[in-house]
């Protein structure tokens, strides 16, 4: 089983991704890989420098980097589906789809969805991808207590695109199978609605 966690920053995918996983593997005694994107590869390195703005990149170059980053990790998790390993991943293509898409400024001198698409057309599809649905407002709420300095994407403006083009995610990735959570309750309780989806999954 391969499934996804998506939604903007401060939606809660990391969090609640790592917290599926442990469920997991507490009741059900499966093998489980939590793993995210960017990953955990050289590529996923350069990338967070970026993300962090320790190198400054233009955006046609981090789409590129996301691509081949993603290349480098669906090898791993092919491997692991095939041992029979249970992958759970923060952020996958959903995520170049709606960031890069949002971030490259063509003023309309190209279709940079379509070239986004095709850039990850190589990408296995998950089984399942949970999108985790907040508001802006709380999104930046939660990013605002966070330690770390903002990341390159994480600007109000940009966001705010974000949250409206994952609120239609379906049409993002029509062939895939989608659900979204309303994500703007408690840890808690998110976490409630997406036992209700995964557990059946599994039993």
């Amino acid at each position: 089983m391969f499934v996804v966690f998506e939604g903007v920053d401060g939606s809660g995918t990391t969090t609640l991704c790592a917290n599926y996983a442990a469920h997991l593997r507490i009741q059900t005694g499966r093998t489980v890989w939590e793993t995210r994107e960017p990953s955990q590869g050289p590529i996923g390195v350069l990338i967070r420098h970026a993300l962090r703005k320790e190198v400054k990149l233009n955006q046609e170059t981090m789409a590129l980097l996301f691509a081949a980053d993603r290349v480098d990790h669906v090898d791993t998790i092919r491997k692991e589906l095939a041992a029979g390993t249970v992958v759970l991943c923060d952020r996958y293509d959903m995520s170049s789809i709606a960031y890069q898409t949002e971030a490259l400024d063509w003023k309309g001198s190209g279709n940079a969805f379509d070239w986004v698409r095709t850039l990850n057309r190589f990408a296995i599809r998950p089984d399942i991808t949970l999108v985790l649905d907040v508001t802006p407002e709380e999104a930046e709420r939660r990013r605002s207590l966070r330690k770390e300095a903002p990341e390159m994407y994480e600007y109000s403006d940009l966001q705010r695109r974000l949250c409206a083009r994952y609120a239609r995610a379906e049409g993002m990735l029509p062939e895939d199978r989608i659900v979204t959570i309303d994500a703007n309750k408690s840890i808690a309780e998110v976490f409630n609605s997406i036992r209700s989806i995964l557990d059946p999954l599994f039993d």
